[in-house]
């Protein structure tokens, strides 16, 4: 595309937007009207504070497809330009209202119909129905031109309308008030007209931005980021999609959108740009964040190629969703693989997500996909809980290893295992940044540490325990403010140092921990730890003192531990 031909821009109010014959549409596959009180509140309030202070106020951008002659497609702005239809329709019925009470009658019919004609559209010399400039999507339009338009009540009233319009009617019937406050004390229609003409649509200032295609749109979306820019990432890919079953019927277009609103409620709207990535990179070579659209747009260019994507889009969305919350009851059907997925969670690890999409396309034995799903849990611990690496290489390596799955040559769990070796810590280096290990004992880290130090005691002991089942706290062996007896052989910068390092941490019983250990002196804490079920914490009594230089080993000796707890055979 010549750059020249990319966009154009301009600074524009409503009446030069709405002028020489410009109409407006909104995509039929384009979300439906969602703005609310708090939206039309600040609208309304920004008008109060643009009258007195006769000043324009930026309204953000306004993108728009170019189309035929003077018909633009809305691409982002239909909310706003919506909502201040619905506002000039207010004025219109309000000045109606007056002619209907004999005030000024003939004169406030015509400032009615000059309105409606210069803003709202004109009426069809058939019907008599007056066609808007502006065309919502496919959901809201039958609503809008049938009811707003024409100022109509629905017929049954608002129950039983769809929540989209009943938006579209609570803002007629919010501004119907405003309107009502406003200029039911002097009833003059000149100050409604004026009102609309002087404020209303040129006080309201647009950067209009037309764009030749939806790809133009992305650029811009990318790029300008304005205040005021509502279009999601989201929104942009459904659209790309969704503009190529434009000319479907509406019959047609209504299961396409309904796989979609699938899709996306299963995965989230905010989500699905992660999502499409993933699902993207269990397929093909490596697509980076920024390429996903420019992806799209090579990838999938006919009707049947969207329909094939949402085909497998939506056979990848439960697994997607079930991969980012161990609880959900999709794990029932894989005996084990919930404490995997748990682990994955709490270390908020989402790159493993294209080698588990590919996996249980091929590998059909639920086994299988367990095994694979407890690889990316002890490499997720290696590599981001205890080794802390930048995380750009595992998205490279798990989408290699999902196209060899997909290509045939990763075929059996050995082979898996070797196309994950590059991001597999090796053991010295693993034990290394154990011994490093420093964690608080709050929030998502405490959760971690927990789950680390119960593995450890597991290990050592045998009992079957787990973080999660059992009722255990975590004990500060050096307290996070010591008493002022017996641990004056750390310094302010010693303790500093020390009272974090996972070596200094232990289980310990919520009832001894609480009304027995606490800050007290470490001879003292050694009989509590006595008492205790924990094999770490019984330990304890072996120490002659508690230092820097007891802690490190104590810490060192759960290095090598952990190293046989975290293991793959590679």
């Amino acid at each position: 595309m010549a750059r020249s031909t990319l966009l154009s821009t301009d600074t524009e109010d409503l009446k030069e937007l709405l002028s020489n014959g410009k109409s407006y549409s909104v995509p039929p596959y384009q979300r439906d009207y969602s703005w609310k009180d708090e939206h039309w509140e600040d609208l309304w309030e920004d008008l109060m504070t643009i009258e007195a202070n006769h000043e324009d106020h930026y309204m953000g951008a306004l993108v728009l497809e170019s189309g035929e002659r003077k018909q633009f497609r809305i691409i982002d702005g239909q909310q706003r330009m919506a909502t201040l239809s619905i506002l000039i329709l207010a004025c219109v019925d309000y000045l109606y209202c007056l002619a209907s009470e004999a005030v000024d009658s003939a004169a406030n019919k015509e400032r009615a119909t000059l309105l409606e004609s210069s803003y709202l559209g004109a009426k069809d010399p058939m019907s008599l129905r007056i066609t808007p400039k502006l065309k919502l999507n496919a959901n809201d339009d039958d609503f809008f031109q049938l009811n707003l338009a024409q100022r109509k009540p629905p017929q049954g009233g608002v129950r039983g309308l769809r929540d989209s319009e009943k938006l579209l009617w609570d803002c007629f019937s919010f501004f119907k008030r405003k309107v009502l406050e406003k200029f039911s004390r002097k009833k003059k229609g000149e100050e409604v007209a004026g009102f609309v003409s002087e404020i209303v649509t040129e006080r309201l200032v647009f950067i209009s931005v037309r764009v030749q295609d939806q790809l133009s749109a992305y650029t811009v979306f990318e790029t300008l980021n304005a205040r005021g820019l509502e279009l999601t990432e989201t929104d942009l890919l459904k659209n790309y999609l969704l503009s190529m079953a434009d000319r479907l019927s509406k019959s047609q277009m209504d299961p396409v959108l309904r796989q979609w609103a699938r899709i996306t409620a299963r995965v989230g709207i905010a989500s699905f740009p992660d999502f499409l990535r993933h699902h993207l990179n269990s397929h093909r070579e490596y697509v980076r964040q920024k390429q996903l659209f420019e992806t799209i747009k090579r990838d999938v260019t006919t009707l049947d190629h969207v329909f094939a994507l949402l085909d497998r889009l939506e056979n990848d969305a439960a697994w997607f969703e079930a991969l980012s919350d161990f609880s959900s009851q999709f794990w029932l059907d894989y005996e084990g693989a919930r404490d995997q997925v748990r682990v994955l969670n709490l270390f908020n690890v989402s790159q493993f997500t294209p080698l588990v999409l590919a996996a249980k396309d091929v590998f059909k034995a639920p086994q299988d996909l367990l095994e694979i799903l407890r690889y990316c849990a002890v490499l997720s611990v290696r590599f981001n809980g205890v080794g802390r690496r930048s995380t750009h290489i595992l998205e490279e390596i798990y989408n290699r290893a999902a196209l060899e799955v997909r290509r045939g040559t990763a075929t059996t769990l050995v082979a898996v295992r070797q196309a994950l070796r590059p991001i597999y810590i090796p053991d010295e280096e693993f034990e290394a940044d154990f011994k490093a290990l420093r964690l608080r004992s709050r929030s998502t880290s405490g959760k971690r540490l927990r789950y680390l130090l119960a593995k450890v005691e597991k290990q050592l002991s045998g009992a079957d325990i787990t973080d999660e089942g059992m009722t255990a706290t975590v004990e500060h062996i050096l307290p996070e403010n010591p008493g002022e007896v017996g641990w004056d052989q750390f310094s302010a910068k010693a303790h500093e140092r020390s009272y974090e390092r996972v070596g200094n941490y232990s289980l310990l019983e919520r009832g001894l921990n609480g009304q027995q250990a606490g800050n007290a002196a470490f001879a003292q804490k050694q009989l509590v730890y006595a008492l205790s079920q924990y094999r770490t914490s019984k330990e304890l009594g072996l120490f002659t003192d508690w230092t820097e230089e007891t802690i490190a080993k104590r810490q060192g000796d759960m290095a090598i531990v952990a190293k046989s707890v975290w293991s793959l055979t590679i």
